[in-house]
This record gives structure tokens, C-alpha cells and sequence, in this order.
């Protein structure tokens, strides 16, 4: 299987641990990860509680909330119930709610602002506000009280800390205020309720009043208008004189009679025709009808006006009898005017309601337990790297030669004392074991020439390359440590002596490779230490030189290891791997990331060089335990320290 077979069969995913072969999640393993990390879900957990205490006691303001109740009156007062300016009592659910809304409206809250100065208080003003709730706020005389943009803050602040709602099945109003102050919060509750009430009675006495104002201006136009009428009743009857219905009656009557005798005349006239007595009778009541009809019709037309101007008067007189029975009847009861709420109970001290300081801390701790729970569960299948030698072969493909722990020193100088004073050591086993897995990658041609490279800096590879020449010395073999890392040279900071010269002096013909190396006793091997050089490595490697230059280390010692500079940094590993044997690929435990690992292993594959096997190097034996490996199954685990007993 080649590399990319390897990684696509992983998938390429960073989360392995934690599932189950069908793909499923694996909830014995999510468990037995939670309980090996116990340890900082329980320190989260503890840091979580101290921080919501800290909260709860230091930081959160105190709340107190008091309560004050108020009824709605059943009935309207029999005293007012004749009053205009009354209202009706509210009754259905609609109009109760709409008494919340006045209640708690912004208006009745900013008499309540201005009535008890809150503009002064720090708890309703932010601009007052410093420090911590464990600090007091004072209020700074610099700022303006009466700003509007500030008073108009303070007046939503006392609004969000206030709330009614009519309790259930009933005509009760309760009526709740919070405040950082027992005392104040029942003080800002019965101020409330009493600037309510009091706006109840000011809105009908203002209803009272102005229909009284009203009633006064049309009694006083209805009295002018009456005035107006009734003399003008009195010009008219003055100008009629003896005049009436009973004369106009009596006019009609005697018209009446006169065209009927007439009529009789003119009868005897068409029988006589000749007789002159009858037509002076008939011209002399023609002349009586034209003076009685236009009697008749003169008078008709006075009394029609004067019967019309009367029936205004009446009218006016009556409307005006009326209003001014109203206007004295408002006027009576216009200072008799009640609400139609009543306080029931005022709000006594106000009781305590947040924070829940044992809530918070049980909350804040819960969610530090969770939190830790999390970064457990990411740390343990969310990682990049790898943790597990059959996590690194199944990703790549290739085989593992060897799993090296972390060597327990301080300092590059302490490293060789350590590698030969403690033989027995796990990481010094490691190493033993790393070397007979590479001898035996081949059984037919063992490596000579061993190339030791790694994807990025920092993954041990230099430690490995010395430990390895030290394990191969101890065999009884002639063997070289080739420093290929020209550019950091930290081989010297591992021995004590400082070499004098070095590979680039060999490449360059300035000396022989016998004069060039420098055996260290603590190492047991020669060296060939790099130099500083203005040229460049990579080229330097690929020259014939440095093929000349390891075709002559071949016949003087029996294996040769060469540690190489990152193949993802620079080309050098690449070049060096056309003249080796095998090729061993370090990768850092849980640090080299997938992805680096893979394009490691390609850039070998680029220049056909085959990687002989990888070594998982620092490996640390805590953490594993604290992973759920270093099981049976796992090579680390025969390197304990409880088997060899030295660490």
C-alpha cells in the first residue's frame, strides 16, 4: 500500500478515537475518555463555582421585589353616578389590561421619576454607576440632573423595573417593583400606586371641569340667544297691537259670510237681471271681501312670525333650563369626584429575589464541568496527530520500526551521559528496539547508510540519530554519524568537544574523511560535524562528490546514520535519500499533523526514494495513560518502567 492509499483508507480524518469499526459512536469509549480526564472536568468545574461565587457575591447586584395591591371598584360612586365627567367602571378582561398598560405607562412613571428624584439614583442613572456592586456607586455632582436624555434613560430603566398583571379570576391589580434596596423597592411600588389613583381622580376631576367650563359658555350663549328672541316676541306683539289668533278667527268668519252673500246676490241677480238694488249690493260686498282679505292676509302673516318666534323662545328657554340645571349639578359635584381603583394593601420591605447565588454557583460549575468535558473530549478525538502505532500505519501504509519515549533530560549536553548511564531505560530500550527492527527490515542486505529525516522541526530526530549511532557502537560496529544538517548544526551542543572541521571541508578537498571526523567516547562513534557555508546544501548533496564522500565511509565503517534537515523545510533529505539504504521518517507523537506526514512521505515519493519504516517518536507515557492507551497491544507498554524497573 503506498502513501496515498494509506491516508485515503484513514480518510484523512482527525477523529478516530471515540468510534466504533461500524462508524458509529462508540459510548464506552466517549465514557472511559471522560473519566480519564476527571481530573480537569473537576478543576473546571471547581474554577467554574468560584467564579460564579465571585459573581453571585462580589460582582451581580442584590434585587428586591415588593408588591402592592390594588382593586377595581365594582360599581360607579351613587354620589357622581349623574356626573358627565365619569367614566364608565371598567369590566371585561380588555379593559383591565388596559389599566396595566396606564399603570405601568411612561408618563405615570415619569411623575414617579420626578416625584422621587431617581435622576439622583446611580441603581436607574448609569451615568452614576462605578466599580463593582462590592463598591458603591456615588453620584457625580458634575453631571446634569435635568438632562433630557438622561432623565428620559432613567425613565426606561424604572419602567423595565416595573410590572403589573391582574391576578386571576379576580378585579386585583398587583403591582411589583424591583430595586437593589428592600425599601426602595416598596417605596417605588406605593408611589406608583398612589400616583395611579391620584391620576384617576385628576383625570375625572379634569373631565368635570371641563364640562362645567363647557356648560358655563352655552348656559351663558343660550341666555344671550333668549334674550335676543324674547324681545323680539315683545316688538312684534308691540307692532301687531290688538292683534291675535282670536281676531284673525274672527277676520276669517266675517270673510266667510261676506263671500256667501255674494254668492246669494249674484243668484237674485241672474233671476232680475234688471234690478239696479241688487248690483249696488254686489259691488258694495265686493269691496267688503277685498278689505277683509287683505285683513286677513296682513294679520295671518304677524301671527305666523310671531307664533314661530315664540316656539324659538320656548325651545331655547328650555334648553337653557336644562344646562343650567346641568351646570349647577356638575358644579355641586366637582369636588366629589373618587377613583375607580383603590389601594388594597400597600407593599411592605421588599423580599429578596436574585441572584441565586447557589444556583449560580451550581451553574457556573456545571458549565465549567461541561466545558472541561469538552476540551477532553476534543483532545482525545479531535486530534491532528497520532497517538497509536496502528493509527500511524494505518494512515501511511508504512510499517512502524519503533516507538521512542520522551528521554527524561534537561539539556542536549545531558543527553549521551544519560543514553550510557542508563541502559535499562525506557527510551534507551526504545532504541534497542528500533535498531533490531531496522536490521531486520532486510534480512538479506541489512542497511549500511541509514538516513534519519522528518517533516517539520522539533520531532526528535537528531535525538534519535544519536541514540541510534550510540546503540549501533554498542554492538561492536564501526559507526559514522553524518551531521546533513548543515544550516542549524546542533550536533556540537550534544558533545563536549567542538569539532575543528567538518563535512563541507571534506566536500571542498580541503581534507581527508579519517582527518575530518572526530570519534566521541561518550558516543562511542566518529562524528562528522557540519559547517557554515555560503553554498548551497542542496547542491552541495547532490554533487559527486558527497557520492564520492559516502562511497568511502562505506569501506571504512559498518553503518552509517545521517541526520537530515525537515523535508518540508528544505530539499536536502530529499537529495541525500538517492545515496542511502533505508530511509526512517520521525514523527512527532500527537504533534506532527496528518497532513505534514503525508506530504513528508510524498516529497520521498516525488524523487523515488522509498521510506523504510517511521519511528513515533516522543511519545509521552502520562498522556497515553490518559488517552486509554498503553494496552497490551501497544509496544510502548514493555518499555515500563515497572518491567525494567529504571527509569
Amino acid at each position: 500500500m503506498n502513501m496515498r492509499q494509506g491516508f485515503s483508507k484513514a480518510g484523512g480524518t482527525a477523529v478516530r478515537d471515540g468510534l466504533d469499526p461500524a462508524g458509529g459512536l462508540d459510548l464506552l469509549g466517549v465514557g472511559q475518555a471522560l473519566w480519564r480526564g476527571r481530573a480537569v472536568i473537576a478543576v473546571l468545574g471547581f474554577v467554574g463555582a468560584v467564579l460564579g461565587a465571585v459573581y453571585g457575591f462580589g460582582i451581580a447586584r442584590p434585587n428586591y421585589a415588593a408588591t402592592a395591591l390594588l382593586v377595581m371598584a365594582p360599581l360607579p360612586d351613587p354620589v357622581i353616578a349623574g356626573d358627565v365627567g365619569s367614566e364608565p367602571v371598567p369590566q371585561g378582561l380588555s379593559d383591565l389590561n388596559t389599566q396595566l398598560h396606564i399603570i405601568q405607562s411612561r408618563g405615570l412613571v415619569q411623575r414617579m421619576v420626578d416625584t422621587l428624584d431617581l435622576t439622583s439614583d446611580a441603581e436607574f442613572n448609569p451615568a452614576l454607576r462605578t466599580g463593582f456592586a462590592i463598591f458603591p456607586a456615588r453620584p457625580d455632582p458634575a453631571l446634569p440632573a435635568d438632562d433630557p436624555e438622561i432623565t428620559g434613560e432613567v425613565t426606561r430603566n424604572v419602567q423595565a423595573a416595573i410590572s403589573a398583571h391582574v391576578q386571576r379570576n379576580t378585579r386585583i391589580i398587583a403591582l411589583t417593583a424591583w430595586s437593589e434596596d428592600r425599601v426602595k423597592a416598596a417605596t417605588l411600588a406605593n408611589t406608583l400606586s398612589g400616583i395611579y389613583v391620584q391620576d384617576q381622580v385628576d383625570a375625572k376631576f379634569q373631565a368635570a371641569d371641563d364640562a362645567v367650563r363647557w356648560l358655563s359658555d352655552r348656559v351663558g350663549v343660550l341666555r344671550q340667544d333668549l334674550s335676543t328672541q324674547e324681545d323680539a316676541v315683545a316688538r312684534l306683539r308691540m307692532r301687531m297691537d290688538l292683534v291675535s289668533v282670536e281676531g284673525l278667527a274672527v277676520l276669517n268668519a266675517r270673510l266667510k259670510d261676506a263671500r256667501a252673500r255674494l254668492q246669494d246676490v249674484q243668484l237674485r241677480a241672474d233671476l232680475n237681471p234688471g234690478l239696479h238694488r241688487l248690483t249696488l249690493q254686489e259691488t258694495a260686498l265686493r269691496k267688503s271681501i277685498s278689505e277683509l282679505e287683505l285683513a286677513v292676509e296682513t294679520q295671518g302673516s304677524d301671527v305666523n312670525e310671531l307664533q314661530q318666534l315664540e316656539r324659538e323662545a320656548q325651545a331655547t328657554r328650555v334648553l337653557y333650563e336644562t344646562l343650567l340645571a346641568r351646570l349647577k349639578e356638575a358644579s355641586t359635584v366637582r369636588g366629589l369626584q373618587q377613583a375607580d381603583a383603590r389601594i388594597l394593601s400597600t407593599a411592605s420591605t421588599g423580599t429578596y429575589q436574585s441572584p441565586r447565588k447557589g444556583l449560580i454557583m451550581l451553574a457556573a460549575a456545571m458549565m465549567g464541568m461541561f466545558a472541561g468535558g469538552v476540551y477532553v473530549l476534543s483532545r482525545q478525538f479531535l486530534h491532528s496527530g497520532f497517538r497509536a502505532a496502528e493509527e500511524l500505519e494505518e494512515a501511511t501504509g508504512k510499517p512502524v520500526l519503533g516507538q521512542v519515549p520522551v528521554i527524561p533530560v534537561e539539556g542536549r549536553r545531558a543527553l549521551l551521559p544519560f543514553l550510557a548511564s542508563h541502559p535499562t531505560a525506557a527510551g534507551v530500550e526504545a532504541i534497542r528496539n528500533l535498531r533490531t527492527s531496522l536490521l531486520l527490515s532486510d534480512i538479506d542486505r541489512p542497511p549500511q547508510v541509514v538516513l534519519i529525516a522528518s517533516a517539520v522541526p522539533g520531532e526528535g530526530k537528531t535525538t534519535q540519530a544519536l541514540a541510534l549511532t550510540q546503540n549501533l557502537a554498542g554492538l561492536g560496529k564501526r559507526v559514522l554519524l553524518i551531521e546533513g544538517d548543515v544550516r542549524r548544526r546542533t550536533m556540537e551542543q550534544h558533545v563536549p568537544e567542538r569539532p575543528t572541521c567538518g563535512i563541507i571541508s571534506v566536500l571542498a578537498g580541503d581534507i581527508g574523511l579519517s582527518d575530518a571526523v572526530q570519534h566521541v567516547p561518550g558516543l562511542g562513534a566518529d562524528v562528522l560535524f557540519g559547517e557554515k557555508t555560503d553554498n548551497s546544501a542542496a547542491d552541495l548533496f547532490a554533487s559527486s562528490r558527497f557520492e564520492n564522500l559516502l562511497h568511502e565511509a562505506r569501506a571504512e565503517y559498518d553503518m552509517i546514520v545521517i541526520d537530515s534537515p525537515p523535508v518540508l523545510v528544505v530539499p536536502d533529505a530529499r537529495v541525500i535519500a538517492r545515496h542511502v539504504d533505508a530511509v526512517l521518517f520521525t514523527v512527532g507523537w500527537n504533534k506532527t499533523t496528518r497532513r505534514q506526514v503525508a506530504e513528508g512521505l510524498r516529497q520521498f515519493e516525488m524523487v523515488n526514494s522509498t521510506v523504510t519504516g517511521l519511528i513515533l517518536s516522543r511519545v509521552d507515557p502520562g498522556e497515553m495513560a490518559r488517552y486509554g492507551y498503553g494496552g497490551t497491544n501497544q509496544a510502548y507498554a514493555i518499555y515500563g518502567e515497572g518491567y525494567y524497573g529504571v527509569t
